[in-house]
C-alpha cells in the first residue's frame, strides 16, 4: 500500500507596505498614548523602541504576510520576540562571566517587555488590519 502525503500550505495574505510601515511606527505610539498615565509607560517607549524596531520589524514583516491582523496573534507574537530578547540578553551576559548582570538583564528586558511586548505587538496587528482593509487571500 503506498501513501501519499500531502501538506497543505497555510493561507498566504496580501501585503501592503505603505500599512505595514504607518502601523510600525503609530503601534508604539499609540500605546504610549493610551499608557501615559501610569508614568511606565511614558519610559517603555524610549525604553522599547530600539528592541521593537530591531526585533519586531522582521518579525512582523514574515508575518503580515502569513498570518491574519488581529490583535491577539500578533500580541503572542510580540511576547515570544521578547522571550527570545530576553533570553540572548542572559546568554549574552552570561557568556560574559558575569550571572548577577544577567540576572539585571533579563529582568529587565523581559519585565517590562512582558507588558509592553505584547501590546505593540497587538497594535500593530490591529493597525494593520485597519489600515490595510482589503486584505485578500492569495492564490498559491
Amino acid at each position: 500500500m503506498t501513501e501519499t502525503t500531502e501538506f497543505k500550505e497555510s493561507p498566504r495574505y496580501s501585503v501592503n507596505p505603505t500599512a505595514f510601515v504607518f502601523a510600525l511606527i503609530c503601534a508604539p505610539l499609540v500605546v504610549t498614548l493610551f499608557s501615559f498615565w501610569t508614568i511606565i509607560g511614558l519610559f517603555a517607549l524610549p525604553f522599547g523602541i530600539i528592541p521593537y524596531l530591531v526585533i519586531g520589524t522582521p518579525m512582523l514583516l514574515w508575518a503580515v504576510g502569513r498570518i491574519k491582523p488581529g490583535f491577539k496573534p500578533y500580541a503572542l507574537l510580540g511576547l515570544a520576540g521578547n522571550v527570545i530578547l530576553a533570553v540572548i540578553v542572559g546568554i549574552m551576559a552570561l557568556a560574559d562571566g558575569n550571572a548577577g548582570q544577567a540576572n539585571e538583564a533579563i529582568v529587565f528586558f523581559a519585565g517590562f517587555g512582558l507588558i509592553f511586548a505584547p501590546l505593540y505587538g497587538g497594535a500593530f496587528g490591529s493597525l494593520y488590519a485597519l489600515f490595510h482593509p482589503n486584505i485578500r487571500v492569495l492564490q498559491t
